[in-house]
């Protein structure tokens, strides 16, 4: 797979917009809309940046098939309908919702994205908006993967093309998705934990303790990237001694970290582990305020905010992480419901983007910065 470019992209924000209101029928849930929850509809026939960097994949076998580039010709008549899981839950969210809206604009294809913010009745609703709209194809991240089986299946049965993007739905639901596009959650976390174990092992700690905070309890994203961790950490003799849930909270990482760090001490546990950066800055926060920072290594499946990699894996606050970048995994998948749109097969269900395992040492091989698309 090529690894994007994105020198070029983090001039979303000058983009204009035209926002238009998509009706969400009659839930109750509904009578407070704002305009986060409305379409919001590109048109603009703006150049094709059309810039490739070079392969930089290090996500091991389940990166191997590549996202077609977007389609070369006439694409000004197609529309993709986006039902997006929440643009306000945390800077990976916002960047990649502003960054699929100005992507498209680019490349002068009508998206249509609609806000869900992490409701599933709504998500359904939405949804239903878009088969009205007659889209070309629907693309859905979604609130639940249990629950969007069944949105997957009135997409299909209306006849449209459905493409899931970043959170896959449960494997029932993968006769009614046309393909998947995101980063494979398991690799991430086996190969970070892979690399966790053997820089641990080079330090002649074998059969490693771990300590590991895991995100919201069920979500697939969390369960996958917890089993790739679990899955290497096993194959290096070693255990998890405690894994709590973090609840996505930064705060609430942080206190499970300052309850460990009462309850064992230096020699009780090896290192932590975390399904995310944001967990993993909270267990160094916890750290830090008990003058124990330098006692172990802090390892996350993935990260993805740049302030992470500046502030805290390029000074080597944290160890190894996947690096998940939310421009690339946005504009894979408008890549890949364009492709769909104008008519291709996608010949396998998984299409996933490059997340490489980054750390203090070679991190400047694999990022470029995309923190001013994070506002």
């Amino acid at each position: 797979m090529k690894y994007r470019n994105i020198l070029s992209l983090v001039l979303a924000g000058a983009l204009t917009l035209s926002l238009a209101a998509c009706g969400t029928g009659n839930n109750s849930s509904n009578s407070n809309q704002t305009e986060a929850e409305k379409a919001q509809t590109t048109t603009a026939q703006g150049a094709d940046a059309g810039q490739e960097g070079t392969s930089q994949a290090a996500s091991g076998e389940a990166a191997s098939t590549a996202v077609p580039e977007f389609p070369e010709g006439d694409v000004s008549g197609l529309t993709i309908g986006f039902s997006y899981r929440s643009a306000s839950d945390g800077a990976y969210m916002t960047t990649y919702f502003n960054r699929a809206v100005s992507y498209a604009k680019e490349k002068g294809i009508k998206l249509v994205i609609l806000d869900a913010l992490d409701d599933v009745t709504k998500q359904t609703t939405q949804i239903q908006d878009l088969i009205q709209q007659k889209c070309d194809v629907i693309v859905i991240w979604p609130v639940n993967s249990e629950a969007s089986v069944a949105q997957a299946m009135q997409v299909k049965a209306a006849g449209i093309p459905c493409v899931t993007a970043n959170t896959d739905v449960v494997d029932e639901g993968d006769q009614y998705v046309t393909c998947f596009v995101g980063p494979s959650n398991y690799e991430e976390g086996y190969l970070t934990g892979k690399a966790a174990c053997e820089e641990m092992a080079a330090k002649g700690i074998t059969n490693p303790r771990i300590l590991y905070v895991d995100g919201h309890t069920g979500n697939s994203t969390m369960m996958e990237r917890k089993s790739g961790m679990k899955t290497a950490v096993e194959e290096a003799g070693g255990t998890f001694l405690d894994d709590q849930s973090n609840d996505g909270s930064r705060e609430k990482a942080q206190q499970i970290a300052e309850n460990w760090l009462v309850k064992f001490k230096a020699d009780d546990f090896d290192a932590v582990m975390c399904y995310d950066d944001n967990a993993a800055i909270g267990v160094y926060n916890a750290a830090k305020a008990a003058g124990r920072e330098d006692e172990f290594t802090i390892y996350a499946a993935a990260c993805g905010e740049s302030s992470t990699v500046d502030n805290y894996i390029a000074k080597g606050y944290l160890g190894y992480m996947a690096l998940q970048s939310p421009l690339i995994d946005a504009e894979s998948a408008i890549d890949m419901a364009a492709n769909v749109a104008a008519g291709y097969e996608p010949t396998q269900h998984e299409y996933y983007i490059d997340t490489p395992v980054i750390n203090k040492d070679n991190y400047q091989d694999f990022y470029i910065s995309w923190a001013s698309s994070e506002k």
